[in-house]
């Protein structure tokens, strides 16, 4: 059984790490190097693999000194980011020494180049900003709303008890913006009540489970919520397409 760490990065962020029976270690998304070496130093732990699910500089600051100091561990991503070592685009399967294999998922969207990490044997999913607990990212200049709705689409596919580990504790003020959109949905409130409990004690709300989203993740329920969409943003909906994209463009100037 390998160890999945939520390490809190910055002011909302998650270094995710993965660590083996070995003491080795899969690193997700590396905004911060020194946190990452200092967790490692003070463990015992051994730097084995990087993962990077997209650009953004949160995700990705501190890859140039860790290339530096750990030059032949490998970094999987995207080519158009500095300092990957092996290209991905997704569909591809992988193998990582000590940890298994992993199905890489194109989750284009949030930018123009998405990739999320699956663990085929323990049912884990490293999203980045594709998937939030109870939202999503929002959609940057060089994404596409239409590409972001169909990532979670291939993501719902995925087995009900996959763990989310999105990159961002946004849980709370999302739930309070489901709530808007659906106020009679029950699990929400459950699950709001369940999240609150967590923070409260400085504990993660992360990783979520996939089908608990499916019940209270309004980006996940666009199917269910075309005619509270449309009466709420007073537009014409003939799609859970575009009644994902009018439910993300209304979030962006939405205020609880």
């Amino acid at each position: 059984m390998l160890n999945n760490i939520a390490i809190p990065m910055f002011n909302d962020n998650y270094l995710w790490l993965l660590v083996s029976a070995q003491n080795t270690v899969i690193a997700v998304d590396v905004g911060d190097y020194a946190l990452l070496q200092d967790f490692l130093q003070a463990h015992n732990l051994r730097l084995a693999t990087v993962f990077i699910t997209h650009r953004h500089y949160d995700h990705t600051a501190g890859l140039a000194q860790l290339r530096a100091e750990y030059p032949d561990v490998p970094i999987y991503g995207h080519d158009s980011i500095a300092h990957i070592t092996h290209i991905l685009q997704g569909g591809e399967i992988i193998y990582i020494k000590d940890f298994g294999r992993f199905l890489i998922i194109d989750t284009r969207g949030h930018t123009q180049f998405n990739l999320s990490y699956y663990h085929l044997q323990q049912k884990l999913l490293y999203c980045g900003d594709s998937l939030f607990s109870a939202g999503c990212g929002r959609i940057f200049e060089d994404g596409n709303a239409v590409n972001a709705y169909q990532a979670l689409q291939k993501i719902a596919l995925l087995p009900p008890n996959t763990q989310v580990c999105a990159a961002h504790e946004y849980t709370l003020d999302n739930l309070k913006f489901a709530q808007h959109i659906e106020p009679n949905n029950i699990d929400i409130a459950i699950y709001q009540k369940q999240c609150l409990a967590l923070r409260e004690q400085k504990i993660p709300t992360l990783p979520s489970i996939l089908s608990t989203e499916q019940r209270v993740n309004p980006y996940l329920r666009c199917h269910l919520l075309m005619q509270r969409v449309a009466q709420l943003t007073q537009k014409t909906l003939n799609s859970p397409s575009d009644t994902f994209c009018a439910l993300r463009a209304y979030k962006n100037s939405w205020t609880a």
